[in-house]
């Protein structure tokens, strides 16, 4: 069969869903490209058609499978919506991609990898927290310039952003903190709002 794009495309996508499946069931160190391929139904030797390496492998889940491919889908004059509209929006898409059942997988692999070994998962650090936080950076900072939010840093801003998002998710969903399991994704994501827009003092 020709490698078209669309062909090309379902394979990266069939060897990605495979990975995820072999890392969960042996962590990410101990996972073997033998083991992906067979849990692909495909020979080892061609996973280098589509992947480099492991890691190659574990940055294209990180780009495909977490909300870095909503961010980049989303159009520009959507950054040009205030805090109290747009944020509701992004932080209720973006947790329906984080607590879908292949992110929590992945959130419950290699959380206890990276606590053992920090370098050993960089990409996730460089590829995924940096552009998300870089996201939220360049939202916060054109939102400064259109008069939409006072002079607070934006990076600041899009850390505790991220902080807010990723914190209620590991008590969700990897510590099963039940004091936090009740909220809908649309109900957590304008209280995390109203917060960061608001803060808690009366106005």
């Amino acid at each position: 069969m020709a490698r078209t794009p669309k062909v090309v495309e379902d394979r990266r996508d069939q060897i990605l869903d495979a990975a995820i499946t072999a890392f969960s069931q042996k962590g990410f160190r101990r996972t073997t490209n033998n083991d992906i391929a067979r849990e692909a139904g495909i020979t080892a030797g061609l996973i280098y058609h589509y992947f480099e390496n492991k890691d190659e492998l574990l940055q294209a889940i990180v780009e495909t499978r977490s909300p870095l491919r909503l961010m980049r889908s989303l159009p520009p004059e959507m950054l040009e919506m205030p805090p109290d509209q747009f944020l509701p929006f992004l932080i209720t898409r973006a947790l329906g991609i984080i607590e879908s059942e292949t992110c929590v997988k992945l959130i419950r692999i290699f959380l206890p990898e990276m606590l053992h070994n920090r370098e050993l998962l960089a990409p996730i650090r460089t590829q995924f927290v940096g552009q998300i936080v870089d996201f939220f950076r360049g939202y916060y900072t054109l939102q400064r310039e259109l008069g939409t939010i006072g002079p607070t840093d934006p990076t600041f801003l899009a850390h505790v952003t991220l902080s807010c998002l990723f914190g209620f998710v590991v008590r969700r969903q990897v510590v099963g903190d039940p004091t936090v399991a009740h909220y809908s994704h649309e109900q957590l994501a304008v209280l995390i709002t109203e917060t960061i827009v608001h803060g808690i003092v009366p106005r």
